[in-house]
């Protein structure tokens, strides 16, 4: 079952990623905390109706245990948000799910999870395939992304990279450890719900949390209830599934990506992107059948 649950929420982060990029225009000092608040305080309820439990068993030495991977986490979700703000989706996603390359090895390296040379080399050719299509032909030409915004939007990028994979590794030990998907998610949303609210109360910046002053609010909504969804599915994924393959799955996501913002954002994609993300595609199939 753990394949499927990946599969949902590598789809729903496909998606997810052309939502934001639908409500980019609003600013990022009200973007960042915002979709924190919003992810973060879905979970948070969520796990407490469906474990109200975990109230009484939360503790601070495991507020503690999950803090690096919480740092990660909002870490790499500031940088996505520039970088979808600044660049293409077409161009920033492929590279966002090269953090595949994170999580797999360190699987293996700290986990010592099971991979074969034939996974190896499909998971390689993945990676290829995802740094190949966000090269920008266009980049340059009338009517192409402004080239220092790209750039930009690439370094950003790669930021979510570092920081998503890391958190994607760890949240795998965590769940572990806590042998319960739901409890990992339930800290994650006490901790980031109540230091964004804090930050906001210490530095007289409430108006940031005011929905209302969002641009786009029914897209901005429908990203964060994506990205809330695709958590629950993962973590569950994660309680029997490897995260070697678990996050090479997911970036299976970007042919959703690709195909969304061809037919929503209007962005131009060539025919060699279209053969690229196939070949993504067959890669995701490959490893799910080897596994």
């Amino acid at each position: 079952m753990w394949f499927y649950f990946s599969l949902i929420s590598a789809a729903m982060l496909g998606l997810n990623s052309v939502a934001l990029k639908k409500c980019s225009n609003n600013e990022q000092r009200r973007t960042v905390p915002m979709g924190l608040l919003f992810y973060n305080g879905a979970l948070l309820i969520f796990s407490v109706l469906v474990h109200p439990e975990f109230l009484s068993r939360l503790c601070l030495e495991d507020l503690l245990y999950v803090l690096p991977g919480i740092i990660a986490q909002c870490t790499g979700f500031a940088c996505r948000v520039s970088a979808t703000k600044y660049g293409l989706v077409s161009i920033t996603v492929p590279i966002q799910k090269t953090k595949v390359v994170i999580p797999f090895l360190l699987g293996i390296l700290v986990l010592h999870e099971k991979c074969t040379l034939l996974q190896v080399l499909v998971s390689a050719v993945l990676v290829a395939l995802s740094i190949f299509v966000a090269q920008d032909r266009q980049a340059g030409k009338p009517g192409s992304a402004d080239k220092s915004l790209q750039r930009k939007a690439v370094w950003f990028s790669y930021g979510f990279v570092l920081c998503n994979g890391t958190s994607s590794f760890l949240n795998k030990i965590y769940v572990t450890h806590f042998q319960e998907p739901m409890y990992s998610l339930f800290l994650y949303g006490l901790v980031i719900v109540t230091a964004v609210v804090g930050y906001c109360l210490v530095t007289g910046q409430l108006d940031c949390l005011r929905f209302r002053k969002l641009n786009n609010r029914g897209y901005f909504a429908l990203q964060s209830s994506l990205d809330a969804t695709a958590s629950v599915f993962d973590r569950i994924a994660l309680m029997t599934g490897d995260v070697s393959v678990i996050s090479i799955i997911g970036s299976s996501g970007i042919v959703i990506t690709t195909l969304a913002s061809r037919w929503l954002l209007k962005e131009k994609i060539s025919w060699q992107k279209y053969a690229m993300i196939f070949g993504m595609f067959l890669c995701i199939l490959i490893l799910a059948v080897i596994k």
